[in-house]
């Protein structure tokens, strides 16, 4: 998903990890079509994670702006991902596991 990862219903966190940091290996102009559009949800959680940076705010009114418009979000670009996925940011295993247990959390 842009800006995020799906849910752990099955497997390990660090199954997901390993998957994650196998897509962060692809080349930065590749296009990521994601199946379902929860690209202002997540632009909503990474937002709450702390100082954004201006990168992240401008895309967040992008998208928000687009889903108001009843427009989609995707394709969204490996390269923004890297830069702005707080899950392909995770430092390790263990930080992602606790990340997405915040996320699923998150009410925002």
């Amino acid at each position: 998903f842009a800006l995020g990862c799906g849910r752990l219903f099955e497997g390990a966190p660090e199954q997901m990890w390993d998957s994650l940091t196998r897509l962060a290996g692809l080349p930065d102009d590749t296009r990521v079509w994601c199946a379902h559009e929860y690209t202002a949800a997540n632009a909503r959680f990474a937002l709450s994670l702390g100082d954004p940076g201006p990168e992240l705010e401008a895309y967040a009114r992008d998208v928000f702006a687009l889903r108001e418009a009843g427009q989609s979000t995707v394709p969204t670009m490996m390269g923004r991902e890297k830069r702005l996925n707080p899950f392909l940011n995770a430092p390790d295993a263990a930080a992602f596991a606790a990340l997405r247990a915040a996320k699923d959390a998150f009410r925002g």
